[in-house]
């Protein structure tokens, strides 16, 4: 699943800050490999400006069954504001949050047995946020049907 994760050319030359794969339980903010139920946690982040305070980012858990997602979906978007957004995926929700100092604008969708958040920090959300959420899960369906993940943002 981490093919999922948008790579380099998938973000039309943005600049990489990070990305990393580990098992769930290992992920910070993860109580308990049983609680979570999560088997692998995955993260890229891209800057939208010179640096990383104004940046894009994908986070993806994968889960064994569907409830299991339906529940990560849940504890993923907690209890923020929700803002309005186009559905994406299987069920999505859109909230806003602070994190790390920044504000940010988050989707949250499941695709399947994965939970993927698309979020946009240190400035204007949009129309990244919708762009980047679509094309995230684009990739993930490519991934769970088999085939090599191919979808990129829009090209102008």
């Amino acid at each position: 699943m981490e093919n999922a994760l948008p790579d380099p050319g998938a973000m039309g030359g943005l600049q990489g800050v990070g990305a990393s794969v580990t098992a769930a339980d290992g992920r910070l903010g993860c109580p308990s490999v049983r609680e979570c139920r999560g088997k692998w946690f995955g993260r890229a982040k891209y800057a939208l400006g010179g640096d990383d305070t104004y940046c894009v980012g994908f986070h993806l858990t994968t889960y064994t069954t569907r409830q299991d997602a339906r529940d990560g979906l849940k504890r993923e978007a907690g209890r923020h504001p929700v803002s309005p957004k186009p559905a994406v995926g299987n069920e999505s929700l859109a909230y806003s949050k602070s994190a790390g100092g920044l504000r940010g604008v988050y989707l949250t969708m499941r695709i399947g047995t994965v939970v993927a958040t698309t979020f946009v920090e240190g400035g204007e959300a949009e129309p990244m946020l919708t762009q980047g959420a679509a094309m995230f899960a684009r990739r993930i369906t490519q991934v769970e049907a088999g085939t090599k993940a191919t979808a990129t943002l829009p090209r102008s």
